[in-house]
């Protein structure tokens, strides 16, 4: 289940479901037995993806960022199942502040593990400080000692050779009693590579956390068939490997941009299973791009040319899903007197316009060159 929407408004709704018994896992269990978020960190910031589009703004801070996220925590633990698991990625700059807020409201005794996701990563420097290369997870039962953890799941294989050393006595680690044949016993202390700009499950979107990460919370907190969620889904993360470990999901964003972005992620891991009524998919390329000679001119349809937020463009669209290939902004449409400019050669077949105004509101168009000719 993906849903655009206020994430608070979604919660309040999903909680409904679980009182009707709607809302359960593969064994029955009402509620959702894991929850992951990565909300925002208060930094004040705007965030944009690769091509420079509009992702989501980090413009809470202070006491009314405790109380954002208060009031969405308080509904994520009445969500849980009875022994579900609830696991927020934060950074080191408010982890603090939000282990007290998540003591008060899921109580101390449920606290688990404060994980430390460790990164290399060679960029920056500092003169009067040590680098900061890590954030922090924090991990809450719904009922500690009462909660689903796969240990087994998520064990460490052992260097190669470790086993038969240890077997015969020659192991350089100190003495092991006895050797567990699926792996060492995992330590909160994380050490996983961030995504490089190559990575093929890189997406585009600002803050995409690696899916390494996920994988062992999932695999660890849920089993198959369980229903994982994300009310911060941004870049898909959470759903992409839940969907893959044979997980149910839930995602909620109240951004264009990451529906978009989830939606062409999940369609594309191989053997999906179909989303309902997929629509808008995007790929990202350079957007207000000029094309010279080769522009091919379309002016906007006729709704109130001030209100456009943005336009969409899909070059060879295949009839069922949206593949965004260019999106022109509400400066550049303004800058060009409303006319968008396209390279036709780019066109494969059919494409795909669709206009949406500052209200949320869409149109959709479908054309050929031919069209543009008439």
């Amino acid at each position: 289940m993906l849903i655009f929407g206020d994430n608070l408004q979604v919660l309040k709704t999903l909680l409904q479901m679980k009182e009707k018994g709607k809302l359960k896992n593969a064994d029955g269990t009402p509620g959702v037995r894991l929850i992951c978020i990565d909300p925002p960190f208060a930094t004040k910031q705007e965030f944009r993806g690769s091509q420079d589009q509009k992702a989501y703004q980090d413009k809470i801070a202070g006491a009314r960022f405790l109380e954002f996220l208060r009031k969405r925590l308080v509904f994520l633990r009445e969500l849980l199942s009875k022994d579900g698991n609830i696991y927020v990625h934060l950074d080191w700059k408010k982890g603090h502040y939000v282990k007290v807020l998540m003591d008060e409201v899921f109580k101390e005794e449920n606290f688990v593990n404060e994980i430390i996701w460790w990164y290399r990563d060679p960029s920056g420097a500092v003169k009067d400080a040590f680098m900061k290369k890590h954030d922090v997870v924090l991990f809450y039962a719904k009922n500690n000692g009462g909660h689903i953890f796969n240990l087994d799941e998520v064990r460490i294989p052992y260097k190669e050779g470790t086993i038969k050393q240890a077997e015969s006595g020659t192991t350089s680690f100190g003495r092991i009693v006895k050797v567990h044949p699926l792996g060492r016993l995992p330590e909160d202390v994380w050490q996983i590579a961030i995504i490089n700009s190559q990575a093929f499950e890189r997406t585009g979107y600002p803050t995409q956390k690696p899916e390494a990460i996920l994988e062992r919370i999932i695999k660890a907190s849920s089993n198959p068939g369980d229903l994982v969620m994300d009310c911060f889904a941004g870049s898909g993360t959470t759903c992409a490997v839940s969907e893959k470990l044979n997980r149910r999901w839930i995602g909620v964003d109240c951004g264009k941009l990451a529906i978009y972005t989830m939606q062409k992620r999940l369609l594309n891991i191989a053997d999906s299973k179909d989303l309902e009524n997929p629509k808008l998919v995007p790929s990202g390329s350079k957007m207000g791009k000029k094309y010279g000679k080769q522009c091919k001119p379309f002016t906007l349809y006729n709704a109130g040319l001030y209100d456009y937020s943005m336009v969409m463009l899909n070059y060879d669209f295949n009839g069922e899903v949206f593949d965004l290939d260019e999106v022109f902004y509400a400066e550049d449409l303004k800058k060009n007197d409303y006319e968008v400019r396209f390279d036709e050669d780019k066109v494969k077949g059919q494409m795909m316009i669709i206009y949406i105004d500052i209200f949320g509101n869409e149109k959709r168009e479908i054309k050929t060159i031919k069209d543009f000719r008439k």
